[in-house]
């Protein structure tokens, strides 16, 4: 689904963060749309005056407008009627200055929104690009309930009955907190960071098979929500069908991989479910080892490392000590 900004969403969502106030164009504030495939285009979608590359969102400040100003009259003519293109959003006037006459004229001749702000050029130009990169960035939705865990946002998959919402329960009643359950969104706020985040109608709510729609809010308190954390690492519990044979994993390492979500590579560890295993604690044990190997350590390396000495009839400084 293609998503999509005007001058009229602008606004209404940064009026008050950033003062803003109409100058011209207000019946005009949704002849153009900023959409996401923009992201991908050479020109800024908000950015201080360009003219080579003009950004869509052209943001003026003093230096730009003693630029304009400086202009001989018909330069000047010729470069505003430049800077309100067919592909122009608005343009924002910040630091406090009223925008001259022939501005407002020009806008009000190519039907352009026109907007002016108390704040500073460069608060402007960081909150528009904020703001139109977050509405405007990639997202996806997965199945599973989405935890922070030990400080880690980790997104627990897994078929239809392989306990998915027991194993967040208990990870809750560990102290662990609940992000979304069911259907997380996640978005790519950045090249190499998706952030999780719950729809709005699944807010504070698990599902559990035998009670229904639980809300963790009233059950657990504030502290058991969470309302987003960057994806860090899956945990996949695998729950084989009957009669199917299971597939043995490493003994040293286990069965770890890389699910691709957003083009973006993230860690995912399959834990296969079997009777009387406390999938909470191996959960626990499955995300701090994780934490140790982001921090370099792997302990089945140091006991490849150790084994070898073993056999080759040496041993460490430290083993060797009583």
């Amino acid at each position: 689904m293609t998503r999509t900004l005007t001058a009229r969403d602008l606004f209404k969502t940064l009026q008050q963060r950033l003062d803003l106030h109409w100058v011209a164009g207000r019946d005009h504030d949704e002849d153009c749309v900023l959409s996401d495939r923009d992201l991908s285009m050479r020109p800024a979608l908000a950015g201080y005056l360009n003219l080579i590359h003009p950004n869509r969102v052209q943001i003026l400040g003093a230096e730009e407008l003693d630029f304009l100003t400086a202009l001989p009259e018909p330069e000047r003519a010729q470069t505003l009627d430049q800077m309100f293109d067919t592909a122009l959003i608005a343009v924002v006037v910040g630091n406090q200055l009223e925008p001259p006459s022939d501005l407002v004229a020009a806008a009000n001749r190519a039907r352009k929104p026109l907007l002016r702000s108390r704040k500073s050029s460069y608060e402007l130009v960081n909150y528009f690009q904020h703001h139109i990169s977050r509405a405007l960035a990639r997202r996806c939705t997965l199945h599973g309930v989405f935890m922070e865990v030990f400080t880690l946002g980790v997104l627990i998959t897994g078929s239809a009955g392989s306990g998915k919402s027991e194993l967040a329960l208990e990870l809750l009643n560990r102290g662990h907190r609940l992000i979304a359950d069911d259907a997380p969104e996640f978005t790519q706020i950045t090249p190499d960071v998706l952030d999780g985040a719950c729809p709005e109608a699944l807010q504070d709510c698990l599902e559990v098979r035998g009670l229904g729609i639980l809300n963790i809010r009233q059950m657990f308190g504030d502290a058991a929500i969470k309302t987003s954390k960057f994806l860090r690492l899956m945990i996949h519990l695998d729950l084989p069908a009957a009669g199917t044979p299971r597939s043995q994993p490493d003994r040293l390492r286990g069965h770890a991989e890389v699910k691709e979500v957003l083009d973006l590579e993230i860690p995912k560890i399959t834990l296969p479910v079997l009777a009387g295993r406390n999938m909470a604690v191996i959960t626990e044990a499955a995300v701090r080892d994780f934490m140790l190997r982001m921090k370099g350590y792997d302990a089945a390396t140091q006991f490849m490392e150790r084994h070898s000495r073993l056999l080759r009839g040496q041993r460490s400084p430290w083993e060797g000590q009583k």
